[in-house]
């Protein structure tokens, strides 16, 4: 049976998690949901994580003994690895973004940037395959999806000659709780989400 193919975008300390929580899942008869590849930039940095992860070490400093046995037991059973060729988003069919969007505090208000994070969305709309879902996990200001995403995504498919609808965008806000109990906050925590369509919705 072919697995659903998940890509997780930026394996920082969410994303990273969250690669290992949906690697992790299992049906009622314990066989594995997914087939995980976690995505992480050419930098030294992004080298790193790439190299720990997919060598089964969680490459941030965790309290959690269960965070750490289970990014072992993924790698071994083969359906985590990971990447730093974004090419291969191209074949997801599930892409979580948990890249983050930093935000400086003044004085007086917050302020920040969304340009490079509209731009790195927009490069998985570009190759992200028909019917795939790209779902937010960012923590991101109110709007956004509607306001600077949605808009990208129409687009990037009309360019494309493809409906609008064809790539699907969801938003399921980050819930993870830091601590010895980290992995159980993403796996056992009920979540909110939100889509732009019925169709996004659904997946």
């Amino acid at each position: 049976m072919t697995r659903t193919q998940v890509c997780i975008q930026g394996l920082g300390f969410v994303g990273s998690a969250m690669a290992v929580a949906v690697a992790s899942a299992r049906s009622a008869n314990g066989e594995i949901l997914y087939d995980v590849v976690g995505v992480d930039v050419d930098s030294p940095d992004g080298i790193r994580r790439v190299s720990d992860l997919g060598q089964g070490r969680f490459p941030f400093a965790t309290t959690d003994k269960s965070l750490s046995e289970k990014t072992a037991q993924c790698v071994r059973c083969g359906n985590l690895t990971t990447t730093t060729d974004s090419d291969l988003y191209s074949r997801a069919d599930i892409i979580v973004v948990d890249i983050p969007l930093n935000i400086t505090y003044t004085d007086t208000e917050p302020s920040f940037d969304l340009t490079g994070y509209a731009s790195a969305f927009r490069s998985l709309t570009r190759i992200a395959k028909r019917g795939a879902l790209i779902l937010i996990e960012s923590t991101v200001p109110p709007g956004t999806c509607d306001q600077v995403l949605v808009p990208i995504l129409h687009e990037e498919m009309q360019a494309r000659g493809l409906a609008t609808d064809a790539v699907h965008l969801a938003h399921s806000f980050e819930r993870v709780m830091p601590g010895k109990d980290y992995l159980a906050s993403i796996t056992h925590f009920w979540r909110v989400y939100a889509a732009n369509n019925e169709g996004a919705a659904d997946e």
